[in-house]
Order: structure tokens, then sequence, then C-alpha cells
């Protein structure tokens, strides 16, 4: 990567999962061993952005943390990625192809991450239905330039634990999957200093359909049985 601090875009970074991938990235600064970043919201709207930005750093310093050393910012989606190394995907699957093709000229010699989950709800219950490439990863890599590594991660990760950042009280397993060795082993990397997480190696990308078809299984459980926050957690 190109600077002391990686940039990282987190785009459609101002729902649920966006806001906790922010505050989870936002950790890391004040970790002795954590990867250094500066975060940028993307959405549609810049001022969106700005004002998700603005809620994030002040959920850090309401949790008593110094948010002196952390940069968090707002910007349209296309803007973000332009200023990114990294790109997380936060948004529905049915708005990632349109924002792929949208930002395409940004995204040659990225990382892109995606724990995007291709599933509908039939009922009470949700169900997984892929693209037909097999998962929403393999759709991503397929309408991304050649130059883009795309690592599939924190699909099972529910978005209220990711938010939870001032209490630790479950670890989850976060599996990584990607065919880019090192792409894979930074993405690894950055969730080893997240907190509450433990990044498990899941193979290559086209693995990622077992892992995002894993997402509506845990909902439907924690719906039936009365539970939350459902995770995974591998002994």
């Amino acid at each position: 990567m190109s600077s002391e601090k990686l940039k990282i875009a987190v785009l459609g970074g101002t729902g649920n999962i966006g806001e906790g991938m922010v505050l989870r990235l936002a950790l890391q600064n004040l970790m002795a061993e954590g990867v250094k970043n500066e975060i940028i919201i993307g959405s549609r709207s810049k001022e969106a952005a700005d004002e998700a930005a603005k809620q994030d750093l002040s959920e850090l310093e309401n949790c008593g943390f110094d948010t002196s050393g952390i940069t968090i910012i707002g910007n349209t989606n296309l803007e973000a990625a332009k200023a990114a190394e990294i790109i997380i995907l936060t948004l529905r699957f049915d708005h990632v192809i349109p924002l792929l093709h949208d930002t395409r000229e940004a995204l040659e010699n990225k990382i892109i991450i995606t724990p995007v989950v291709p599933m509908l709800k039939e009922g009470d219950l949700f169900v997984y239905k892929p693209p037909e490439e097999g998962s929403a990863a393999l759709a991503i890599q397929k309408n991304v330039p050649a130059s883009t590594k795309v690592v599939a991660a924190f699909h099972n990760i529910p978005a209220r634990k990711l938010r939870d950042i001032a209490k630790c009280k479950a670890v989850h397993h976060a599996l990584v999957c990607g065919d880019d060795v090192e792409a894979k082993k930074l993405v690894i990397k950055l969730t080893e200093h997240m907190g509450c997480l433990k990044p498990l190696d899941g193979g290559p990308l086209k693995q990622a359909n077992t892992m995002e078809s894993l997402t509506p299984l845990l909902i439907n459980l924690a719906k039936i049985n009365g539970l939350k926050d459902l995770g995974i957690n591998f002994s």
C-alpha cells in the first residue's frame, strides 16, 4: 500500500453494517498493533456521509475513546472509492452491481472487501438467493477490472455486534475467502485487530457462496429460537 495510513472507503457506510465496520476500523488506530487507517464513508449523498462521520466520531467519544488520532470523513461513493486503497461494500446486493459500474474508474488496483449477502424474505424467514455466478463475491469479481482484488469477509458477524464497541461478551470467527494471497493476508490482519473477532482463512473466492448462505441461516435460527446476534464460533 502506498501510504503510512491505509485509506479505507466504506461504501454504503451510513447503514448499520457500514457503521459497525467504520467503528471497528477506527478502533485499530488506538491499538499498538492495529492497522492504522483513515476512513472515508461513502454514500449517494455527501451530506449524509458527512453526518454519519460526525455521528461515528461522537459514538467513539461517548464510549470514552480518544478520537484525536482518528480520521473519519464523508464523501460520495465515487469520490470515496477514488481516494481509497481498500473498499468495503456494505450495501444490499441489488445495489452493488450498479454501484460497481458507476465507480469502475476508481476500482483499478484496489482491494474490495465484500460482506454482501444476496437474500430475500419469504414469509417469516430469509432464503439465500445467489446470482447466476454462484455468489455475490463472484458476481462482484465479474463486474470489476481485472486488476481489482476481491476478498469476501464479515458475512456472518451480526451488525449489532459490529457496532458494540464498548463490550465484548463473545468472540465470533470471521471467515475470509479470496484468490489473491496478499490481499487475503491484509484482510485477515485487519480482522485480527477489530476486537471480538478471530479470522479464519476460508479458502478461495469460490467458497464464498457457503459463507454467504450461512447468514440467512443464522438470522432464521435466531428468529425461530428467540435468540439474538448469532454468530459462528468453531471449536
